[in-house]
């Protein structure tokens, strides 16, 4: 009899908790329906579960989840249009979810059942209005006359400035959240450096309860970053269009400006004149450039050097475009980009572009 009892007893454990970590998301898609399924994934891509759109827009998607984490729900539809929408759910979470589908977006307009996902709401509510008012403000700009553009361009900035200003306070305000750093994460993770102060008061306030979600460790690393204003400059050692190896300490006792960026970057190659232009100016003022290709096809890399005029001689690339070592350790998450180094070998500046190099330059250089 005790051994029946234990096994009933073991068995009801179980069961609890199987069912503490079930989650379930009850949606209705208003509006036209496009979709026929939605998946549920986690935030590093990972499958979880799908479940199907009824016709009149209905789903019932249910998964085990050991703990809270980071996700995103992919709807499809027809046509192969999908959409996506970020999502933090808890084990036990029971959340009703209601969309409205349009052609431009999948609009959340009610939840209930969790303030991560509320929270998630907010932000989609800020962010919808703002790509429409940059879209205008960029067709406005394709207008403009060309006196007028850096007026309209300003005002594009402005908007954005103002937005994620807005986005970070209310960030800030429910820093307890989860979705929080997640909605960082999503916004502004590829201009990490400028937001990093947001970044570490949302992580301290998270780290205790959810210091092991994806989202956060992958923040963790980023705030023990070494390419800090005023940390010495990690090395480079890598190999040159001719096969030579140099190394970034070769230069030490010039201002060095280390430049990510690949040909196949459409941004990057914009940015080129600017560097070159930078490079002319104080190349014999002990200044010069390092740039760290992330390329895969060295004909493509050799002929974009020669293309664009980058004539200095500190080019280095080991083909892995993003595996590539040189960027991880640099903490390259995006295109280009760049670090100013003083003569001693340390960071001056992070992610000076257009006018801004030679601002900070005439600044250092007399």
């Amino acid at each position: 009899m005790k051994n029946r009892v234990f096994v009933l007893v073991a068995l009801l454990f179980v069961a609890a908790a199987s069912y503490a970590g079930e989650v379930k998301v009850n949606g209705v898609i208003t509006g036209k329906n496009f979709f026929q399924n939605v998946s549920l994934y986690y935030i590093n891509n990972d499958f979880v579960t799908t479940a199907p759109v009824s016709p009149d827009g209905k789903f019932n998607l249910t998964a085990d989840i050991s703990a809270t984490e980071s996700f995103y729900l992919l709807f499809k539809g027809t046509n192969g249009l999908k959409r996506q929408i970020i999502a933090v759910l808890s084990p036990g979470d029971n959340i009703d979810i209601v969309f409205e589908s349009t052609y431009a977006a999948n609009i959340i307009k009610e939840v209930k059942g969790s303030a991560d996902m509320t929270l998630i709401k907010s932000y989609y509510d800020k962010n919808l209005p703002l790509q429409d008012d940059l879209k205008a403000i960029q067709n406005e700009y394709d207008k403009a006359e060309a006196i007028d553009r850096p007026a309209v361009q300003q005002k594009f900035y402005t908007r954005y400035q103002v937005y994620s200003q807005e986005l970070e306070k209310m960030l800030i305000a429910n820093k307890t959240l989860p979705a929080s750093i997640l909605i960082e994460f999503a916004e502004f993770n590829n201009d990490f450096s400028a937001h990093k102060a947001t970044f570490r008061t949302l992580y301290t306030a998270l780290q205790p309860k959810y210091g092991n979600t994806l989202v956060m460790r992958e923040i963790g690393e980023k705030i023990v970053n070494p390419i800090e204003v005023g940390n010495p400059a990690p090395e480079i050692e890598s190999v040159t269009p001719d096969g030579k190896t140099i190394k970034l300490s070769s230069l030490k006792g010039k201002y060095v400006l280390v430049d990510f960026w690949a040909s196949w970057c459409r941004p990057c190659r914009g940015e080129n004149p600017n560097v070159v232009a930078a490079y002319n100016k104080y190349k014999g003022k002990k200044f010069d450039v390092f740039s760290v290709s992330l390329d895969s096809d060295a004909g493509a890399w050799k002929n974009a050097i020669e293309a664009d005029g980058l004539a200095w001689k500190n080019h280095v690339c080991t083909f892995k475009r993003w595996n590539c070592p040189i960027a991880k350790a640099w903490r390259v998450n995006s295109i280009p980009f760049s670090v100013l180094i003083g003569p001693d070998g340390k960071i001056v500046a992070i992610s000076l572009r257009g006018e801004a190099l030679q601002t900070k330059l005439a600044d250092l250089i007399k």
